[in-house]
């Protein structure tokens, strides 16, 4: 089987529509099931009394058996006359949601499955939105079960209509909708006969038309490293080019530390003296000057890294048993990086399902709710928005050692290595509402510093109050080393539009003259 040609392939959808049926078909009608498991099932099958299931090719553990669902992400391989592929099943129950983010994380393009007699399902939204947010621009539609509604096309017409709805709203659209019987062979391999209206390809034709996401081009170099290793006196930097293509000679730098230098080779095992590496392959790289890097930096041309992040948008799934909290601390993985961070706003908390906003400036985001977060990185960390390269901008969530969500990055703030603090003049910022005085940071990012000018010491001197809106929680460090040193009253606050510190003037206590000079005797 050769890699580079080998099409990742996932198939969500909801539970019961299908999936394992459908992957049964698959290898049935490609000849790529051995007939000895063909046999195996259908003795399985026959000791059941029942009809033989392709179902049963997938569902291998007695568990699954047992209850008729699919547990696990399953990973096997089939082929067509163009290519190998490797054909992943995800779960369709709401409880194995990690397991199908799992498997989708990991493909080059999906199959959505839809029930033809029940239509689209509160799991079918779910998955469809994770899927934008994993960014798998290639995606057909199977409509699957259209026997048991006569092969109507009516029907069809009914649900490609609400599908592509739907797609469009969370800005997927399908490459190909096609109607099929997973069961009877309808549309997988070949053209089915009882759908003569329906003149768009077979399955397996659509898949065929896709490419491999490493195919992509026009994508910069992005080389995570993933380990470091000094063999035969030189150092090699070891991991898998994400995107783009490195060459020895190319001028390269890495993020987020800015160091750079010149490739001198592209090895592979065996093979000191590769040409060239492209997006998929795993290779080790010298360079001219010895640098320490460490795990997670990434590899750019040297006029185009990915930007060192400091604060992150993006776009989350929230799997979690516990809800995803404002001013918690969470860990971000991101290609072979990772960093501790700090959960600074929640704008936006979405339905999954039928994405209407639930609330904004929340302070929680609950299981299986889909919300845009704000995320401050303790540290550094090499990231481009997904909007510019999907390979550097999707992520997931720990919490206590275990993923509990991913997302998409939607917009990046950075500060270059030994930056200074932009500094903001209260004074300027300062504005007046009906209910008081207020500055407003909730569009900042990146360090910063105050200047107190006398005018607005001396309107809290005058027993004025000035609200502070915030917009991370460096923000409030910050605030609580100015109100401690210029001796000012600190209050923070936790409202509906998100953090807020209020600043006053802590004025000294005079006591009655009677009891300043002490008790009369």
């Amino acid at each position: 089987m050769d890699v580079n040609d080998t099409l990742r392939i996932v198939i969500v959808g909801h539970v019961d529509h299908g999936k394992s049926t459908l992957i049964g078909r698959l290898f049935y009608d490609t000849g790529s099931l051995p007939e000895e498991r063909y046999r195996e099932i259908e003795k399985t099958c026959r000791e059941q009394g029942r009809e033989f299931e392709f179902a049963y090719l997938m569902d291998a553990l007695e568990e699954e058996r047992e209850h008729n669902i699919t547990i696990d992400t399953a990973q096997t391989f089939f082929r067509t006359a163009k290519r190998p592929y490797v054909i992943i099943d995800a779960p369709g129950h709401k409880e194995f949601l990690k397991n199908m983010i799992t498997g989708a994380a990991a493909a080059d393009a999906a199959i959505l499955l839809v029930d033809g007699a029940e239509g689209v399902q509160e799991q079918t939204r779910r998955h469809a939105y994770i899927l934008s947010l994993l960014g798998l621009p290639q995606v057909t539609v199977a409509v699957n079960k259209l026997d048991l509604v006569g092969y109507r096309r009516e029907r069809f017409r009914e649900i490609e209509e609400e599908i592509r709805r739907f797609l469009g709203s969370v800005g997927i659209v399908p490459s190909y909708i096609v109607p099929l019987s997973a069961r009877e062979g309808d549309n997988i391999a070949t053209k089915s006969s009882r759908m003569p209206w329906y003149d768009g390809p077979t399955l397996l034709s659509a898949l065929d038309s896709f490419s491999p996401a490493r195919e992509a081009t026009g994508l910069p170099l992005r080389f995570p490293v993933q380990d470091v290793y000094v063999w035969g006196g030189k150092r090699i930097y070891a991991g898998r080019v994400e995107s783009g293509t490195v060459r020895p000679g190319d001028r390269v730098a890495f993020s987020p530390t800015g160091k750079f230098s010149l490739v001198s080779t592209v090895e592979k095992w065996n093979r000191p003296d590769c040409p060239q590496a492209s997006a998929g392959e795993c290779v080790g790289i010298t360079l001219e000057d010895e640098l320490f890097l460490e795990r997670g930096e990434v590899m750019g041309a040297r006029e185009n890294v990915p930007a060192a992040a400091r604060e992150v948008s993006a776009s989350i799934f929230w799997l979690g048993n516990a809800p995803l909290r404002l001013n918690q601390r969470y860990v971000l993985k991101l290609a072979t990086s990772e960093s501790e961070v700090t959960l600074s706003a929640i704008p936006e908390r979405i339905n999954s399902s039928t994405l209407e906003i639930i609330e904004r400036h929340a302070d929680r985001v609950e299981n299986l709710e889909v919300a845009n977060v704000t995320f401050t990185l303790h540290r550094p960390m090499a990231v481009d928005t997904f909007e510019e390269n999907q390979r550097l901008g999707r992520f997931v969530v720990a919490e206590d050692a275990f993923v509990a969500g991913g997302g998409i990055v939607r917009e990046v703030w950075s500060d270059t290595v030994g930056a200074q603090a932009r500094v903001i003049r209260l004074d300027v910022r300062l504005m007046t509402e009906p209910d008081g005085n207020f500055v407003d940071l909730s569009r900042e990012a990146g360090p910063i510093e105050f200047d107190l000018s006398p005018g607005f010491l001396d309107r809290l001197e005058g027993g004025e109050k000035v609200a502070i809106r915030l917009r991370t929680a460096d923000q409030l460090e910050t605030l609580a080393r100015l109100a401690f040193g210029h001796r000012m009253g600190f209050e923070f606050r936790r409202e509906g539009e998100g953090g807020k510190v209020v600043l006053f003037r802590e004025r000294p206590v005079r006591l009655p003259a009677a009891e300043e000079t002490g008790p009369v005797i």
